[in-house]
């Protein structure tokens, strides 16, 4: 039986980061790569952190007003947004035990 390997987080990191500029305005992307260069890392969480909340507030509006596709969108990107923080949130967790 071959055994699976579990993957790491750095790999599910780049999966994720993989999802998410695809789905995020230019403006915003532009933004994030002045603050990170050309990877994501927690200093992008402030900015994630708002544009996970703006985004799941226009679900419902978009939802009112019969926006499917946009709608679509919108819940995609919350979506890839959710696990692609957490991660990011874990990671720095993990660097603030490393350096105590």
């Amino acid at each position: 039986m071959t055994e699976q390997r579990k993957p790491s987080e750095h790999d599910q990191l780049a999966h994720l980061v993989e999802c998410y500029p695809g789905l995020e305005s230019m403006e915003a992307t532009c933004e994030l790569l002045e603050l990170c260069g050309a990877t994501l890392d927690v200093r992008a969480l402030p900015r994630l952190k708002q544009r996970l909340q703006e985004q799941a507030t226009q679900i419902p509006l978009l939802h009112q007003r019969g926006y499917i596709r946009m709608r679509e969108k919108c819940e995609q990107f919350v979506a890839s947004l959710r696990p692609l923080i957490a991660t990011l949130e874990h990671m720095a967790q993990d660097a603030e035990e490393e350096s105590v």
